[in-house]
């Protein structure tokens, strides 16, 4: 292994003395350099250069899904098994994989030619069934070629009334600075360090009403402000974290415009005050870190990270991070705990991050889509993003439709069209002979909706009435041949297996829960089942630290309301 260790010692040369927070940058980098796992020297090495103890490591290793510390195949082939797959066929495309290469998922063929891994959601509802093969970079590929030859994905499927976040996609070259100028790229951007103090620029968007697109739907300047009034050093994160079953919207913006993302950031970071920003990109979504790492290269060369403005000179630096495989970095604290080169632990709150965040200090963490938002709210203003929407849901939304549709895709609309135009008109409708049996509105942490439920307008203030969940924007359509109690035995494993484990409520509850979903899903209920499960939820919400543990049994609770029958 001379070869590998002298290529290791380079990486660790590369990145310098900076500390534990570049931990897992070195253990991607590092598996790499060892065919797509961590031996026992290469992690003892990383321990001591960054001069931690080799247990906190291997403590990061086996938390964070991605990360290998046993040989595995050249291909590494994840199938996801989660909602949207499963209505596509996740488990026959599974099964057939594991026949052709002659092991079960979880194994390695016998000439370490492939790994077959079944795993959550994989980010690709678009693409389901999906897969995603693991060989020097991520790719998704449809089954046909996963063992042959090259991927034909799909081209995703974008649309809507009115395009603010997607107006470039499929229009400029997302690897090009140059593309993104010729569509006024970064024109927000020089409007702000020219003309506008950061108190204007945070006026501007609290005016805007434009609330968190992450799914907390928290005011977006308000949070600006929180930490504006905490003393320097501040930082701020774009949350690229995508990891929730049915969610997707974020990826088509990595990939498909990451300037504007970063443009958005930038605004972000000068009305703050941040001179340090991070865009922590989830492990899964290869190209959107390559993308957002291109972007930032050519930014910072075009000297848009330095700048002069009326108040003195504006300096950011920009950090791309990538994650490991773990759904609750989804959350502010557990990402916070990531970047510092830990396991993705949420914290205790409060304090919340924009008092006391990313080591200690002032944080502001928004999400990838509430930042696209940003440079078109400079350019035309707050009153102009008020009127696309309603006098309670300002502006426009991503949507993420999956399942039982026609035409999955990614759909942005302004607040206050029905359900209907988002599932028949946008995505398609069903097939032909088929009726809506359930909707699942704000990803597995979500709520559940009927077909009697078509007209509502698609507002925050609407849902709410109706029992609704807006969320990140995650629409799951499905039909009357999908069998829900399959789809809530999924949500259940999914909750499940993201636990982090760190608070027993939530480590034991998503288990229980888990078990009893099972279960039912095999046809053996009994007559507890559903007071057994309300028991859960209320132990789960009222105890666990954090939203993933709070929000877990949210579908299946509403679930027994709607179809009780299902429990029996």
């Amino acid at each position: 292994m001379d070869a590998e260790n002298s290529q290791l010692e380079a990486m660790l040369a590369g990145y310098g003395p900076r500390g534990r927070t570049i931990l897992l940058e070195m253990l991607h980098d590092a598996q790499a350099i060892y065919g797509g796992w961590l031996p026992r020297p290469g992690i003892e090495r990383i321990a001591e250069y960054l001069e931690i103890p080799v247990a906190d490591v291997y403590g990061v290793t086996q938390f964070y899904e991605m990360f290998h510390t046993e040989p595995v195949g050249r291909r590494v082939i994840r199938v996801c098994q989660d909602g949207p797959c499963a209505v596509a066929g996740a488990a026959k495309l599974t099964g057939e994989m594991a026949a052709r290469l002659g092991i079960r998922p979880g194994e390695t063929t016998a000439d370490g030619a492939y790994t077959l891994e079944a795993v959550r959601c994989l980010g690709l509802c678009d693409r389901a069934p999906a897969a995603l093969v693991h060989l020097e970079r991520h790719a998704p590929a449809a089954v046909e070629t996963l063992l042959d030859g090259q991927p034909l994905p799909a081209k995703l499927r974008i649309g809507g009334l009115v395009k603010i976040a997607l107006a470039n996609i499929a229009v400029v070259d997302p690897s090009s600075l140059e593309d993104y100028h010729a569509q006024g790229g970064m024109s927000a951007y020089r409007k702000v360090i020219r003309e506008l103090t950061p108190e204007q620029v945070i006026a501007e968007i609290k005016a805007s009403k434009l609330l968190g697109r992450g799914g907390a739907a928290f005011s977006a300047g308000l949070k600006w402000q929180f930490a504006v009034n905490n003393p320097p050093p501040r930082h701020i994160i774009c949350n690229a974290d995508e990891s929730e079953a049915g969610a997707f919207k974020d990826r088509v913006l990595m990939d498909g415009d990451p300037f504007q993302v970063i443009e958005g950031l930038l605004i972000a970071s000068y009305a703050i005050g941040a001179s340090h920003a991070f865009i922590y990109v989830r492990g899964e979504h290869r190209l959107g870190y390559e993308r957002f790492t291109n972007a930032v290269r050519q930014l910072d060369e075009a000297g848009y990270l330095c700048a002069e403005t009326p108040g003195g000179q504006f300096t950011c630096r920009i950090e791309v991070r990538r994650g490991a495989g773990a759904y609750v970095c989804g959350e502010e604290t557990a990402l916070i705990e990531s970047i510092e080169g830990k396991r993705g632990f949420p914290r205790l709150r409060p304090p919340f991050p924009a008092n006391a965040g990313l080591w200690g200090r002032p944080t502001v963490i928004n999400n990838v889509e509430t930042l696209a938002k940003v440079p078109a709210i400079i350019m035309h203003g707050a009153r102009w993003y008020n009127s696309l929407g309603t006098p309670e849901s300002a502006g426009t939304k991503l949507f993420a439709v999956s399942g039982s549709v026609l035409r999955p895709g990614v759909y942005e609309v302004p607040f206050g069209v029905p359900l209907r135009h988002l599932i028949t008109d946008l995505a398609g409708g069903l097939r032909e002979g088929r009726r809506v049996q359930a909707i699942l509105t704000g990803g597995a942490a979500g709520t559940f909706l009927t077909a009697e439920h078509l007209d509502v307008p698609l507002t925050f203030e609407d849902f709410r009435r109706v029992g609704g969940t807006i969320g990140a924007g995650t629409v799951m359509v499905f039909d009357d041949t999908v069998d829900l109690r399959d789809v809530l035995a999924r949500i259940g494993d999914f909750f499940a297996h993201e636990s982090c484990g760190k608070c027993y409520p939530c480590q034991m509850g998503t288990q229980r829960q888990a078990e009893i979903l099972r279960r039912i899903a095999a046809g053996q209920a009994k007559p507890s089942d559903a007071a057994d499960l309300r028991e859960l939820a209320a132990v789960m919400s009222d105890t666990s630290i954090c939203g993933l543990g709070q929000a877990a049994p949210w579908a299946i609770v509403d679930a027994i309301k709607r179809w009780p029958e299902l429990f029996a």
